[in-house]
């Protein structure tokens, strides 16, 4: 007994102390500054992840600036506008504008371009007649004046003239619209201006278009697709997303239902009516302004077209939810997409 007992004292003594346990500090989350604003007739928001308050608050306040910055020369619903002079002078004579007037027109008659005049800047022809921006009543136009301004639609009637900055339509009556592009553009302008401030991790939108800049803390930025039929802010798919853009079109936010048909904001260029080829378009890009350039775009062409548009340029995925309400991924995002549930039935 006092053998075993001298045994156990000494293996005790012998053994190896035991490892000290080490707590590892708790990292420190740096919470988003979250800004929102009016901006372009939408719901502007920026988002920055830094240590710096101060220097956060800067960049906020300098991607909003260039974000009105750009938007006054873009918007047709100010007579001082670069767009409001061009359309005063159509028929008459060049407009000398600024080379972001430029860039987006000569964006626009591309895409007219690639889609066969589907999608077509020269559609300001057409406001007034739907009630989806001045007074919202819904009220259908007279299909005659449809027809009849659907003669004054023409992208190859707009002339850009890049070494003297000028801009003419070439026939009275011809109206742009860029304000289907031009929000892409403010949010690259906006994270151009917000780099330069010095911060890398932080989030735009501005409406349906997105652009997540760097990680939101320990992890990439998480987006959603909405439900085109659901509420605001109910997802079909999530997606992680990190130095890339996210937008959306879709025929759920401006829009009345007459007779069991939706009647909504995106118009066929060729028609002068709303298209019904799909529900909503989401295009995964480089940057704000190619994904919104291609996401109505996509709309107006339907899913087959759409996708075949979408394989002709590298980095740029699409999630299309058609007329049926069936779902029409691209390749690339296939296996990225992370499916929360199906879009939900309704007109």
């Amino acid at each position: 007994m006092r053998r075993a007992l001298l045994a156990a004292l000494l293996a005790a003594c012998n053994a190896s102390p035991p490892e000290p346990v080490v707590s590892t500090p708790a990292v420190a989350v740096v919470q988003p500054l979250v800004e929102v604003r009016a901006c372009m007739g939408t719901r502007c928001e920026v988002q920055v992840v830094h240590a710096d308050g101060a220097r956060a608050r800067r960049a906020i306040d300098r991607g909003f600036a260039e974000i009105d910055r750009v938007a006054a020369l873009l918007t047709s619903w100010t007579e001082t506008s670069d767009i409001s002079r061009i359309n005063a002078a159509a028929g008459r004579a060049p407009v000398k504008v600024a080379r972001e007037t430029i860039e987006v027109v000569q964006r626009g008659l591309w895409i007219a371009g690639e889609t066969d005049g589907a999608f077509d800047i020269t559609v300001g022809v057409f406001r007034g007649l739907w009630k989806f921006d001045e007074d919202r009543d819904g009220t259908l136009p007279d299909p005659a004046e449809v027809k009849r301004r659907v003669a004054l639609v023409g992208w190859r009637d707009v002339v850009v003239d890049e070494a003297a900055s000028t801009v003419m339509l070439r026939r009275e009556g011809m109206r742009l619209n860029v304000e289907g592009i031009a929000k892409g553009y403010c949010v690259d302008a906006a994270v151009r201006a917000m780099r330069a401030e010095g911060v890398r991790d932080f989030l735009v939108q501005a409406g349906g278009d997105l652009f997540a800049s760097g990680r939101r803390g320990d992890r990439d930025w998480r987006v959603g697709v909405q439900d085109p039929r659901g509420p605001r802010g109910q997802t079909i798919f999530e997606l992680s997303l990190s130095d890339r853009a996210f937008n959306t079109s879709g025929d759920y936010e401006r829009f009345v239902i007459r007779d069991g048909t939706r009647f909504h904001h995106i118009l066929d260029a060729r028609t002068g009516f709303p298209s019904h080829a799909s529900r909503a378009v989401t295009v995964l890009a480089p940057d704000a302004f190619t994904a919104d350039v291609l996401d109505t775009a996509l709309f107006v062409l339907g899913p087959e077209r759409a996708l075949a548009l979408v394989a002709r340029h590298p980095g740029v995925e699409a999630v299309i939810v058609d007329p049926d309400n069936a779902v029409h991924v691209s390749p690339g995002l296939a296996g990225r997409l992370t499916k929360v549930r199906d879009p939900s039935p309704g007109l």
